[in-house]
């Protein structure tokens, strides 16, 4: 069996040999696809405990607009699908959440879980999306559905405490967003899900944002002003609240294309000016550490690359520089306040002057306002 992708390129790949955390007695190795389109993110095993074991594992690849742009985000030409009619769809804001079934060289099977480019779900200092995955696992039949799907099962996983960009009410959960076919890689709708299983499914908007047989500039500019007039933007803390967006399933002859929509509030965060936008950059960051258990200059600029230009990316280094320093940097700190706060015991919701007080004798006064937002996002993360 051949590789679907090219493997000679290391930058355009990613190799690994890891142990599945879900199946501790099983080391996989081989390659990640970093490539755009229907492959990206797909994993190409290659052995399964030091023994000869090929098989392509499809991945969620990532989702579009129905526009090009130019480089002050101006769109300059549409383009939507050939489609027959089409749903909309919440874009919920957290981390994509990929199951998989892999087999060994005796053909038994294994339910596992990974991240777009990871090949499997990842557990470090900075993050633990195994752990919050798990919680999910518990409170939902998530492996029940999975296996009996044989299909790679997409969830979001969102809520304050896997924060990107929206401000969610909630502190954590996940919902089936859509199913990608195992054999061939074709997207399928995640509504009617089959057996009677405790799964949180996200199903399509109703009224004109539901089921829909025309499309054109004028109507996906009404959703992007509906998706707008929700927003709230909090301009000095940088709080949003509201929906991120919309993701279009258009269906014809069975095959989902899917095609996103955001608001032009959200829009402008990402395209503004030559260089990228901040928020862009930091929502990028953020999302590097569900790929990367300490991203690079380099992780960073691959992820940009799926929907910046090199020229855009290039003008934007310092920014980006500085933008993984901060990151890295908080995600340091909160690390060694949160063992200290922990032996503390006191809630900074409940007690800040006591808390901002024992932190105040060892750091600082000037790192006193990042202190207590590390600490206050850090109890209200867990």
């Amino acid at each position: 069996m051949k590789s679907p992708f090219d493997l000679t390129n290391k930058r355009a790949v990613i190799e690994f040999k890891e142990t599945d955390p879900y199946n501790p007695q099983n080391i996989l190795e081989g390659y990640i696809n970093r490539r755009q389109g229907n492959l990206y993110g797909a994993l190409w095993i290659t052995h399964v405990n030091g023994k000869k074991c090929e098989q392509l594992i499809y991945s969620a690849p990532k989702q579009h607009y129905p526009f090009g742009k130019d480089k002050n985000g101006e769109i300059i030409e549409w383009e939507f699908p050939e489609y027959e009619y089409f749903y909309t769809f919440e874009k919920l804001d957290g981390t994509c959440i990929i199951s998989f079934i892999y087999k060994d060289s005796d053909g038994k099977e294994y339910l596992t879980y990974k991240t777009r480019l990871r090949p499997f779900l990842g557990e470090s200092k900075y993050g633990n999306f195994f752990q919050l995955w798990n919680e999910m696992r518990e409170k939902y039949q998530i492996d029940d559905y999975c296996r009996d799907s044989c299909d790679c099962c997409v969830f979001e996983l969102y809520g304050k405490r896997n924060k990107i960009l929206i401000d969610y009410d909630i502190p954590l959960d996940t919902k089936l967003i859509f199913i990608v076919d195992s054999l061939i890689g074709e997207i399928f709708l995640p509504v009617n899900p089959f057996g009677d299983y405790n799964i949180n499914v996200l199903y399509p908007e109703t009224g004109i944002r539901g089921i829909t047989e025309f499309i054109d500039e004028e109507l996906y500019g009404i959703i992007q002003n509906e998706l707008e007039d929700e927003l709230f933007i909090d301009e000095e803390s940088k709080i949003m609240k509201g929906k991120e967006g919309y993701v279009l399933y258009f269906m014809k002859h069975g095959v989902t294309k899917q095609i996103k929509c955001k608001p032009p509030s959200v829009l402008k965060y990402h395209w503004a000016g030559d260089a990228i936008a901040y928020e862009s950059v930091y929502t990028t960051v953020v999302n590097a550490f569900e790929n990367f258990d300490e991203p690079t200059y380099d992780d960073v600029v691959g992820l940009l690359q799926e929907e910046f230009d090199v020229e855009k990316i290039e003008k934007s280094r310092v920014r980006i520089e500085k933008v993984l320093g901060k990151v890295l940097f908080d995600k340091k700190l909160q690390y060694e306040l949160a063992d200290d706060y922990r032996k503390l015991g006191v809630d900074i919701n409940l007690d800040k002057v006591t808390v901002m007080r024992h932190f105040g004798k060892i750091y600082p006064k000037s790192e006193a306002h990042r202190i207590f937002n590390l600490l206050k996002q850090y109890e209200d993360g867990k």
